[in-house]
């Protein structure tokens, strides 16, 4: 009976007389969106650029004795010191230049998955390349690691 009842007032009831359903619980928040799986041109250039940065640290390695020996030679002078660093690394060009080839591709796919123009992503490419091959040359000329923070370097 109490069934019938209340289907007969709802069927007296109005909709605007009708109580206001309940409001809808939030929505859930959206899951991140899964990266989609690399191309195989992106694996292609990512493991290029594994291989050329495990080759530049192998370098590295090997060279940073080589200039630490060269640095601390007092009958140097600084302009002869740089003059011998300088000539290690150009017996090591090919690294240089592999590493340089493979970043300048990581870059160039990077800026046109992000929407750059291909004039841009060859500009910013250029910018790298040229800067990276310096910063190497200076970390040895120096003995020290441009990525370090100003207060830990030479440590």
């Amino acid at each position: 009976m109490l069934l019938s009842l209340t289907f007969a007032a709802a069927l007296l009831v109005s909709p605007q007389d009708a109580p206001a359903a309940p409001p809808a619980p939030p929505a859930a928040p959206a899951a991140p969106a899964q990266p989609a799986e690399p191309t195989p041109e992106q694996m292609a250039v990512i493991n290029r650029i594994q291989a050329a940065g495990e080759a530049l640290e192998e370098m590295m390695d090997e060279l940073e004795p080589r200039a630490a020996v060269i640095r601390a030679d007092a009958a140097l002078s600084a302009a002869d010191k740089e003059t011998r660093i300088r000539a290690l690394l150009a017996d090591k060009q090919p690294v240089l230049n592999e590493f340089g080839d493979a970043l300048e591709a990581m870059i160039l796919l990077q800026a046109a998955s992000e929407g750059a123009t291909s004039e841009q992503a060859a500009q910013a490419a250029t910018m790298v390349r040229g800067m990276f091959p310096e910063q190497i040359a200076q970390a040895l000329i120096t003995g020290e690691d441009p990525g370090e923070d100003e207060g830990t370097a030479g440590q």
